[in-house]
């Protein structure tokens, strides 16, 4: 608009070769300025993302590796950086995703020091921000991590209804009172991201040993189950001074649970059914 009124202004005044000359030079500073413009804006708006590196075809030290992204041309979360980086800048860079609703738990990592799931961590502006992998635990590549002990783990609670007893009508389900329901809040929404276990000094202390916050908070699930039958042998299946009692109640699980869950609140319900029942 401005461009259009100088041009008018020239024409009225003059239509001599040097205010020809003087408009053009006027014309091109202005279009360089435009152009000027945007790349200074895309500049304020860069962020860095410090990411571990690691690849077991080429077995050196792992490193931290720089990425520049423009937050403009990037989704809120961390996930969408990590996409980003992948999709346009580096394809060799790997790591686990899935729904991007943190539902599945695939994409747990630790991000600035915290656990959590890169689809529901937002991306913190000003800052440099810095991946790695779930604390303690084997690395496969990059940001993957080795998860077979930990499924093993919950693999060894049993996480499946028990019945010694067929149900009273054949081919129906077991019914269950909305206050025996209500028990099991806090507890079923876990979606087995391991973001609780590798938070925890003990876990970290005894990975094959103790069971972890995960595993203990279903195995709970099922003791606390009214359908279930199998209540005393869960509770002596556990019963050990490794598999339960490592637990010293730090809590890191309960901050680190990206589904607002406390699994030390759950084992300690397990603690005290494991005193009752030795009277």
């Amino acid at each position: 608009m401005a461009t259009g009124m100088f041009r008018k202004a020239i024409s009225r005044v003059s239509t001599t070769p040097a205010s020809r000359l003087v408009w053009l030079r006027s014309l091109s500073t202005e279009v360089e300025a435009q152009k000027v413009e945007p790349k200074a804006r895309d500049s304020s708006n860069l962020k860095t993302f410090s990411i571990y590196r690691w690849n077991p075809d080429q077995p050196t030290k792992p490193q931290l590796q720089e990425y520049k992204i423009n937050l403009k041309e990037c989704g809120p979360m961390v996930l969408d950086a990590l996409i980003k980086i992948k999709n346009e800048m580096d394809p060799t860079l790997t790591f686990r995703r899935s729904c991007r609703e943190g539902i599945c738990g695939s994409c747990a990592m630790n991000i600035d020091g915290c656990n959590g799931l890169a689809c529901l961590t937002k991306i913190e502006s000003g800052t440099d921000t810095t991946i790695t992998p779930l604390p303690h635990m084997f690395v496969i590549k990059d940001l993957v991590v080795d998860m077979t002990n930990f499924y093993n783990q919950y693999k060894s609670i049993e996480p499946w209804l028990k019945r010694k007893n067929p149900p009273s009508v054949p081919g129906k389900e077991i019914l269950q009172s909305k206050e025996d329901r209500a028990k099991l809040d806090g507890m079923y929404e876990c979606i087995l991201c391991a973001c609780c276990s590798t938070s925890c000094p003990s876990y970290w202390w005894n990975p094959e040993s103790y069971l972890g916050p995960a595993a203990l908070l279903h195995a709970n699930r099922w003791i606390s189950d009214s359908r279930d039958e199998y209540t005393s042998e869960r509770l002596e299946a556990i019963n050990d001074e490794f598999k339960l009692y490592r637990c010293h109640t730090i809590l890191n699980c309960a901050r680190a649970c990206p589904k607002g869950l406390n699994p030390g609140k759950q084992i300690t319900h397990i603690k005290q059914l494991e005193l009752s029942n030795s009277f």
